[in-house]
């Protein structure tokens, strides 16, 4: 690797056996939703141990499906936690709800269960914990508040697969879990996402919303529920089973990158790790610190041709979701929070070039803004079941 190579903030590869897979769909004519999509659908439920798989065209699509299934319109509300990627705001919004914002724990990125059901109301129809960068949000306690009060759970998964909780994939507890398949996720196929239930009922239900109401060739089950055209194709799902090959080397690579970062940068006092609980069968997608003077690290690490970057903001910082609530959690880590370079197939050299590169600089930093101290996140985060 040449020292003057950019180090892109994600890596993740598609090759020959994706290609592969994309010419046979093509040679056998699977080019739109066929049997290719059924057997990826397959595939996914078999790994993640979860009876129904839809796929459809994105992430995005599939919180907005899930919510059409759970009845979400107008007029309804939905609890979303303030940290989060923007589509988890959109997808209610797009069908006419309000979105209730949540604020975070003040250890950890995942909703506060704690103010989940001081925040529900007459108009509440669900619920959408995160499950932000593989670590869970408080499963038990908000089956419980959803059960007690009679609205649907819905996970966003789309930063979690692979991840695990108490000896079970994210994704599988609520009545619906959905994930993405973007390319900066484990497992890609360019765009495109899924849905997954556990009820065969709810399962046919997600299918005629993904295909303008039908469940088969009777035009007259249009007039019956509205859907449109969310379909997945077969080209998307080819590249996907070539992707399945990799998910263990994957996920054990993800897992050998947020390590190798954990024992590099450990001592220095103003970069703090984001947790994730290896041990307890979590994945993270990406490597994240709390960075007391991230906007002077990121600087300098471009200098060195390494890219890093801050997340999203919080989702009260949109015009079109402001609050009269404050979310002092969400905000600091809004204003701390640093991915570095990340990936499943982000070569590890180039993680040791990076660690060599932020303590090389870290003097420097320290004398221009002072080392600061831990502790921005508070007592390690403990998720009750």
């Amino acid at each position: 690797m040449s020292e003057s190579e950019v180090i892109p903030r994600w890596w993740i590869e598609v090759g020959e056996a994706e290609i592969a897979r994309i010419a046979e769909a093509i040679r056998g004519r699977h080019i739109s939703m066929g049997p290719v999509t059924a057997a990826f659908e397959e595939a996914i439920g078999h790994y993640l141990g979860v009876a129904h798989v839809v796929c459809v065209p994105s992430g995005s699509m599939a919180l907005t499906m899930a919510l059409m299934a759970a009845g979400v319109g107008p007029g309804d509300e939905v609890l979303v936690p303030d940290r989060t990627w923007i589509a988890t705001a959109t997808a209610p919004r797009l069908l006419g709800a309000r979105v209730v914002l949540v604020d975070v724990r003040a250890d950890g990125l995942v909703i506060d269960e704690s103010q989940v059901e001081e925040r529900i109301t007459a108009r509440t129809r669900a619920i959408l914990p995160v499950h932000v960068n593989g670590t869970p949000a408080a499963l038990g306690p908000l089956l419980e508040i959803a059960k007690r009060h009679g609205v649907t759970l819905i996970e966003d998964a789309c930063q979690a697969f692979s991840s695990r909780y108490q000896g079970r994939c994210l994704g599988t507890f609520g009545r619906f879990g959905c994930f993405s398949l973007g390319l900066n996720k484990l497992l890609t196929t360019g765009q495109g996402g899924f849905v997954v239930c556990h009820d065969a009922d709810d399962a046919r239900l997600l299918r005629r919303i993904r295909n303008q109401g039908l469940s088969g060739a009777d035009l007259s089950e249009c007039h019956q529920i509205s859907g449109s055209n969310f379909k997945f194709t077969d080209i998307q799902a080819a590249m996907g089973l070539a992707q399945m090959e990799r998910l263990p080397a994957r996920v054990e690579h993800q897992r050998a990158v947020y390590r190798a970062y954990a024992a590099g940068l450990a001592d220095i006092p103003w970069l703090e790790l984001t947790r994730v609980d290896l041990d307890a069968g979590q994945v993270p997608l990406r490597t994240e610190y709390v960075c007391l003077h991230r906007e002077a690290l990121i600087e300098a690490l471009r200098r060195h041709d390494i890219i890093a970057e801050p997340q999203a903001p919080c989702l009260h910082q949109y015009g079109f979701l402001a609050s009269d609530r404050t979310f002092p959690h969400a905000e600091r880590y809004c204003s701390t929070l640093l991915m570095l370079p990340s990936g499943p197939e982000q070569p590890l050299a180039h993680v040791q070039r990076t660690i060599n590169v932020i303590r090389q600089v870290a003097p420097e930093i320290e004398r221009m803004v002072g080392s600061g101290a831990r502790g921005i996140m508070s007592s390690p985060t403990t998720v009750r079941a």
